[in-house]
């Protein structure tokens, strides 16, 4: 045996950069296997295997499954290697798409947590706002199971358009004049999804640009009235007109904070000349 050309399976793994281990459960299930068997059991691997055992590596790294694997090198063609590489291709424009998604939603989250730490909650203003756009779901019924169930319908809507991210998108919810007037805060017979950017192909609904009486609720939702009671009053020293609908916009939730007399509602309302 020609120590040049042959190595251990220790010495073999080191310089291909995998455990002794990986080697053997290669050659367990047929993969790659040593060119030499002694009558001992010592597996000898030749320098010429380092090829072949990159390009399992690299498969392997791209995603393929080992069993997928064994069947191309098994059946090497050109025209199949190029059809493996650009379902691959595809698979990683996918992967980087979702996690420059979620690197953008993450970035969001931390604005929205470091805005909400500067809030005063006593505060009622008038706010600029761009044009927003949103996915609306009427829940008539005004239960907790169908909203949540509408919500589900909304989310699962977005995704078929190739949202690539699950949280791509903020929880709102609309109120209506009339409810508020009958102190009805409790009542919600609605769900949307706020976005960042307009889908196509969807029923997107527009809230458009403009200034905003804007008022921020600390504490349960069941307590929100509250904070109702002061905009009203506010809007009514100050001789302010707007819309009927005021749209409650979740900024700190359960998925920040753990205990809801910190959680802050964002409650907007549309001025009108």
């Amino acid at each position: 045996m020609n120590k040049k050309i042959y190595m251990t399976t220790g010495e073999f793994a080191r310089i291909m950069r995998i455990t002794k281990e990986t080697l053997f459960h290669y050659d367990e299930i047929g993969l790659f296997q040593p060119e030499l068997t002694q009558p001992n059991g010592y597996r000898y691997y030749s320098i010429y295997q380092t090829e072949i055992l990159d390009t399992i590596l690299l498969l392997k790294d791209l995603g393929m499954p080992l069993k997928e694997i064994k069947q191309q090198l098994a059946n090497r063609d050109p025209a199949k290697m190029l059809h493996i590489l650009e379902e691959r291709e595809h698979q990683i424009n996918t992967e980087i798409a979702k996690l420059r998604s979620m690197e953008k939603w993450i970035s969001q989250q931390k604005s929205k947590i470091h805005f909400a730490m500067q809030i005063d909650p006593t505060a009622i203003f008038i706010a600029d706002f761009p044009e927003r756009y949103y996915l609306y779901a009427e829940a008539p019924t005004a239960t907790d199971a169908e909203l949540y169930r509408k919500t589900d319908d909304l989310i699962n809507l977005l995704l078929t358009v190739g949202s690539t991210f699950k949280n791509d998108y903020d929880m709102a919810y609309f109120q209506h004049a009339s409810h508020i007037e009958s102190d009805k805060y409790a009542v919600y017979d609605n769900v949307a999804l706020l976005l960042d950017n307009k889908p196509y192909g969807l029923p997107v609904h527009t809230l458009p640009a403009g200034k905003y009486l804007t008022a921020y609720h600390t504490g349960h939702w069941d307590t929100i009235g509250d904070t109702y009671d002061r905009l009203m009053t506010f809007k009514h020293e100050h001789n302010i007109h707007t819309s009927s609908e005021y749209l409650e916009h979740n900024v700190i939730d359960s998925f920040t904070a753990e205990d809801p007399q910190d959680y802050i509602t964002e409650i907007t309302v549309a001025l009108e000349a």
